[in-house]
């Protein structure tokens, strides 16, 4: 595809492999005055937006071009299996403590059978009747939509046929009139390295259909909240107290059922929530590589207990974008309108143009094979290894286990390094980088590229956290997409999409800290400002006690974390 966009032309959208998709996003992308994509027999080859359910094959990220994207980064769905997801967080629990503590215990099958079943036999011999009759929850690590998920108290009652986990079932969880529910958020990542992060304000809650009870633990309309299974439940039509019919609210309901029970504190938990999404994504931000025009679209599900403490059940790499009833439509239609407003795609019917920048030249993004979660036949692009007659798929190693010291200055080997590299890069001609002394009054986009010499490579100095000056020109390429948007320079809010990461960002090409310790670390600094923040508004009782106290609230943020102008508070509408 051509590196330039003409506005004149069609915009034109690919949904999968066959064409089809949600219809929720098909009307969307008809309102934007989008084309469908006719090349599925063969006949067309151009498309702008590529939207696929499952994660794409390691080469179609090397023939993106400036005016394509597409709906899943290389490597991105990590965190969306189940197995993959404890694993990490495991991982950062042991290095980071008690900040990571928002997953519930979980062991992996059948590789820690035994020490589930050890841990079975420690809570039967503990004098606490209450631990000896602990509920547990066994969910197949590569199912959705609530199949194969059951309960149970004794390790006899436990089938087990694949791969799965089992994990402490949150048997106190906050309920609305008797009813269980969990929170649907939805959040968009256009990068990982550097890693910048939108929530979306507004959000589902899905309720159970069943009044919740321990005293019966294998009737899934009383424990599971996915939506896709309570809607075969018997009385998903009835109208139910509070609830009314159907299974599903808007967070602004659920906001205006907590703030009268619970008043300063529930807004402290729409902060703890921000944290909890932004723990997540930087368990896995360092082992995903840098890609250009790519951005991940998660469906993150957080379950509340009754002491107001999120917890993070799953992570889905495609959410549902169906509309089954009111409040799917009242929350994906403005969603969906304003994410592809936030990536910076047209809206052809209005006449309004797109900033367009210079043509850039692409950068292969390097990855090894899919993991969306979602098995499919191995392609012949897929990196594999071959040892003897055995064909062997890489796994990516943990990097966070591997090594968490910041890079150092002046190493011989980073020297060295750089500069293969940089004769590398020169040689094969793919790298252009704007001179410095124009970079402080001019955008990446409109700066006139400048050939990089040997030694103006060797001579840069490490910045911004980045242990090469290759590396860092590789992520600034990545934060600059086709279209114009530079995500080094985010903006704080699009719509109801707000900025959860980084908290703010600098007016110049400066990257932000890629770092996963003062990440961690900026992240404890905001949770202990808010929760000072909510101390001390819950000693004003003459306070108020609806969207102004927001309002306050954030001010008094701002001023303990001493931000900016372009720090964003997350919270739902009120």
């Amino acid at each position: 595809m051509e590196g330039c966009y003409n506005d004149d032309e069609p915009f034109i959208y690919r949904l999968n492999d066959n064409g089809s998709g949600p219809s929720l996003l098909v009307k969307i992308c008809a309102e934007r005055g989008w084309r469908m994509y006719q090349g599925y027999s063969g006949n067309e080859d151009r498309w702008n937006l590529w939207w696929r359910t499952s994660a794409f094959p390691s080469a179609c990220y090397k023939t993106l071009g400036d005016w394509q994207f597409m709906n899943h980064i290389p490597k991105g769905g990590s965190i969306c299996r189940k197995d993959g997801l404890s694993r990490l967080l495991r991982c950062m629990r042991r290095i980071y403590g008690s900040i990571y503590d928002f997953s519930p215990p979980c062991y992996h099958l059948p590789l820690e059978y035994a020490k589930l079943v050890s841990e079975f036999s420690r809570l039967r011999r503990s004098e606490d009747e209450t631990a000896s009759n602990v509920v547990w929850i066994h969910k197949p690590v590569a199912q959705s939509q609530g199949r194969g998920i059951f309960l149970f108290r004794s390790i006899c009652e436990m089938r087990c046929g694949s791969s799965a986990v089992v994990q402490r079932y949150i048997e106190r969880p906050l309920l609305i009139a008797g009813y269980k529910f969990d929170l649907r958020l939805y959040v968009c990542v256009p990068g990982y390295r550097p890693l910048t992060a939108y929530m979306y304000a507004e959000g589902l809650a899905r309720f159970g259909t069943d009044k919740y009870t321990l005293t019966d633990i294998h009737n899934p309309y009383r424990h599971l909240t996915n939506s896709s299974l309570n809607k075969s439940g018997p009385r998903y039509a009835e109208c139910k107290d509070r609830i009314g019919s159907g299974c599903k609210w808007t967070l602004k309901q659920v906001r205006r059922a907590l703030i009268g029970r619970w008043g300063a504190a529930e807004w402290l938990v729409w902060q703890r929530i921000r944290a909890l999404v932004t723990l997540t994504l930087l368990a896995q931000a360092a082992g995903t590589p840098p890609a250009r025009n790519c951005f991940e679209f998660y469906g993150f599900d957080v379950l509340l207990d009754d002491s107001l403490k999120p917890w993070l059940i799953e992570v889905n790499l495609s959410p549902a974008l169906g509309a089954d009833c009111e409040a799917d439509v009242t929350v994906k239609q403005p969603m969906l309108h304003e994410l592809f407003d936030l990536l910076g795609l047209p809206m052809k019917h209005t006449g309004l143009s797109l900033l367009q920048g210079q043509n850039h030249v692409n950068i292969h993004s390097y990855c090894s094979e899919d993991e969306g979660g979602i098995s499919r036949p191995a392609t012949a692009s897929s990196a594999t290894v071959r040892r003897g007659t055995r064909w062997r798929r890489r796994r990516p190693m943990p990097i966070h286990c591997v090594t968490l010291p910041p890079s150092t200055v002046g190493c011989d080997s980073e020297k060295a390094t750089d500069t293969s590299e940089t004769t590398k890069e020169l040689n094969i001609g793919q790298l252009s980088m704007s001179s410095p002394e124009s970079s402080d009054n001019s955008d990446v986009q409109s700066t006139p590229s400048v050939a990089i010499t040997s030694s103006d490579s060797v001579d840069e100095s490490w910045k911004g956290g980045y242990a090469t000056a290759a590396s860092r020109r590789r992520m600034l390429s990545a934060c600059s997409w086709g279209n114009g948007v530079q995500w080094h320079r985010a903006t704080g809010r699009m719509g109801q999409w707000v900025r959860i990461y980084p908290h703010t960002v600098s007016g110049d090409d400066q990257l932000p800290m890629e770092d996963a310790r003062e990440s961690v670390a900026q992240v404890s600094k905001f949770l202990r400002a808010a929760r000072e923040v909510v101390r001390e508004g819950a000693r004003d009782t003459r306070g108020p006690r609806d969207a102004a106290r927001d309002a306050a609230f954030e001010v008094a943020l701002r001023k303990k974390l001493e931000y900016r102008n372009n720090f964003e508070v997350w919270l739902p509408p009120f």
